[in-house]
């Protein structure tokens, strides 16, 4: 998934200087422009981070969201800022302080300064190339100042969300779509018109990232996108009235019985999973479908080590840009300590990163070595890896420099770790581009003292290239030095990986796997895997309200079908009822819920027939039964994907010890090219 999203700037910037640049400075060209830019270095910083007007500020929280979301489903986001001074500017490009703005001038003015900065062309050049959906979230001069009508080649539907004015005087073409606002949407979405484009571009991609599925009905012209966006903006008001009731049950340190330990220490490969607010109700009504807190919260739910009796991963990885995700969390992680926080004893390894998927699009990292070793050190992590910066396919035009910036980063890290005395392991990053840049990397690491080395980058590399990379890794060090795998837990290459000195790897995607895709959702300890049986809740699926709405069908028989559609497949996990009768019921229910869904019946007949839960034994098979199978809400998708993390680790143990059929029995890990494989991307 590709989104674009086109903002304005806005009059308010993050830093000011009494000479910063004005219209005069632009008009006089770029020679010029480049000697007052030097003055002002200084003061310069990326796009996103100059403007604080409300526009930009409601618009960032959305984008922040949406990365964070996107890093973990292979999903970007290209952020594009029209500027009255710079014209048309990625979100990462640095800019010094400025005042213009294209209010207050003619229209002739407008599309004169406008061809100058060649708006236009370059607006043009963004939105023709193939995305998923586009944005544009433009005033009325703005608007002018591109020209859109002048555009005739799209390459997403794109919607545009501007004035009523604005969007009477647009031409129609089949992938444009106005959304035209007014007054009345400033009471109805709690906005002012200043900030009302970006509340909604906020809303819309807040909406995106829960509910990836939305994308595709923006195409519709029936789709109603301020209808859906109320919708939420209500459930989301709801909850907030109310607040999450604590249980004091929940809140407890696991322990770690000694032959767990012994266990653990003895083996080869060290499977490390990211902390990514995966949490659950320990106490859900599955019948009534409640939630026994009101609604969810660190203070009534559990993770996936306080459901099993032991946990399911060797240690924890915590990237900084996740524990300081909102207010709430970042005082409770500063306020506990990470092992405190995730409820292990202090015995149970936690690593720490920056999380660069959060910054990737930055020109320079936001942290300060000072900064990361402070943090590490206050919050008690076992290892701590120095701070990076992500070379990837969007970022290959900088990768010398964001190459050099990983390992000057990392030289200042362990210089100033040593000189501290700090307890805890340094973990040099090590970002490359191809084999040699990573030996290049990793070979600069040892040198400084490194004995544990991670490399990032490779989540959507092919499992061949990523041998040969640690391979040429392995050749440029000592023997003494092993290595971390970030994103990679891939079992058909573990041997491999362990004949490396790949000490440790961290992934999320067998839990993720859970609520991805329609075939492999629940993954048996034989290595098969199931489509989980898909009955949303009419309450709170958008897509339900959406046909209700449109008079296609009543809140009454929908309501009847969903407890129909359940009723049917629990009766048949108590062995009584018909399959067929069953498959027919929910292929309907989920036919009018999305008529565009292909016919799923063979996957989910396999699924009931072979009702592979009844034969596993870990607990939350045993416990929730055929409920675990359903794909409704996260209290069931989450707990599917722990039960697929603990037969992950099952089968991670068999292939560490020689098992070659879970080569075979994995072999769809090899699909790289599929991105919904390849969902964690930590480094």
């Amino acid at each position: 998934m590709r989104i674009v999203v086109v903002t304005s700037c806005t009059g308010e910037k993050s830093v000011s200087a009494p000479k910063q640049l004005t219209m005069e400075d632009f008009r006089k060209g770029a020679s010029h422009l480049q000697k007052r830019e030097a003055e002002l270095s200084a003061l310069a910083a990326p796009a996103e981070a100059l403007y604080s007007g409300q526009q930009h500020i409601r618009l960032m929280r959305g984008v922040s969201e949406f990365r964070s979301w996107g890093a973990n489903a292979a999903a970007t986001l290209d952020l594009w800022i029209l500027s009255a001074g710079y014209g048309l500017v990625p979100s990462n490009q640095i800019l010094a302080p400025y005042e213009a703005t294209f209010s207050g001038m003619s229209k002739a003015e407008v599309a004169l300064w406008s061809a100058q900065l060649k708006i236009r062309e370059h607006t043009a050049r963004v939105l023709r190339e193939p995305a998923t959906a586009a944005m544009l979230l433009l005033g009325d001069s703005y608007l002018d100042a591109l020209d859109l009508n002048s555009i005739d080649e799209l390459g997403a539907t794109t919607l545009v969300l501007c004035s009523r004015k604005s969007a009477q005087k647009l031409r129609r073409r089949p992938n444009l779509r106005p959304v035209p606002l007014d007054t009345s949407d400033t009471k109805r979405f709690g906005a002012g018109l200043v900030a009302l484009k970006g509340e909604l571009g906020a809303r819309l991609l807040s909406a995106m990232a829960s509910n990836p599925a939305l994308v595709g009905d923006l195409a519709d012209p029936a789709f109603d996108v301020l209808a859906v966006l109320e919708s939420a903006t209500k459930q989301t008001t709801t909850k907030r009235r109310h607040t999450p009731k604590a249980n004091p049950n929940v809140d407890r340190v696991v322990s770690l019985p000694a032959t767990w330990v012994e266990q653990r220490a003895r083996r080869k490969l060290k499977y490390f999973i990211p902390e990514w607010d995966d949490l659950v109700d320990p106490d859900y009504d599955f019948q009534l479908d409640v939630h026994s807190g009101g609604s969810s919260d660190w203070s009534n739910e559990v993770f996936a080590h306080q459901i099993y009796s032991v946990p399911q991963y060797d240690g924890i990885l915590i990237s900084k840009v996740v524990a300081e995700k909102n207010r709430r969390k970042k005082a409770r992680v500063n306020g506990l300590g990470v092992h405190r926080y995730v409820r292990v004893p202090r015995a149970f390894p936690m690593m720490g990163d920056c999380g660069a998927f959060g910054y990737i699009l930055d020109r320079i990292p936001p942290y300060s070595t000072a900064e990361m070793l402070e943090y590490y050190s206050r919050l008690d992590f076992d290892f701590g890896v120095s701070i990076d910066h992500l070379i990837v396919k969007a970022t290959m035009p900088q990768k010398e420099e964001r190459f050099r910036i990983t390992i000057d980063n990392a030289e200042a890290f362990i210089r100033e770790h040593e000189k501290l005395g700090l307890g805890w392991v340094p973990v040099g990053a090590a970002q490359g581009w191809d084999p040699s840049s990573y030996a290049k990397a990793a070979q600069s690491l040892a040198k400084m003292g490194y004995r544990y080395i991670a490399l990032g980058g490779l989540v959507r590399t092919p499992t061949p290239e990523v041998i040969r990379t640690i391979q040429a890794a392995r050749d440029a060090v000592p023997d003494s030095v092993e290595f971390h795998v970030f994103g990679l837990a891939r079992l058909a290459a573990v041997r491999d990986f362990v004949r490396l000195g790949v000490r440790s790897v961290d992934s999320a995607s067998y839990l993720r796997r859970a609520w991805m895709g329609t075939t492999g959702n629940y993954i048996a300890l034989d290595g098969q895997r199931y489509g989980a049986i898909r009955i949303p809740r009419v309450g709170s699926s958008f897509r339900a309200k959406r046909i209700i709405a449109s008079g296609k069908v009543t809140l009454a028989k929908l309501t009847r079908l969903e407890t129909e559609c359940l009723a049917a497949v629990r009766n048949l996990d108590r062995g009584t009822g018909n399959i067929k009768s069953a498959l027919d019921l929910v292929h309907e229910y989920d036919c009018l819920i999305d008529a565009d869904r292909p016919d799923n019946r063979a996957v989910l007949r396999r699924t009931l027939e072979v009702a592979p839960w009844k034969s596993c034994p870990c607990s939350i098979c045993r416990d929730y039964g055929v409920e675990v199978a359903i794909f409704r809400g996260n209290n069931r998708n989450r707990r599917r994907g722990f039960h697929n993390t603990f037969v992950f680790d099952s089968l991670l143990e068999r292939a560490l010890a020689g098992d070659a059929s879970v080569r075979l029995l994995d072999a769809a890990e090899e699909s790289e090219a599929d991105p919904q494989l390849n969902l964690t991307y930590s480094s």
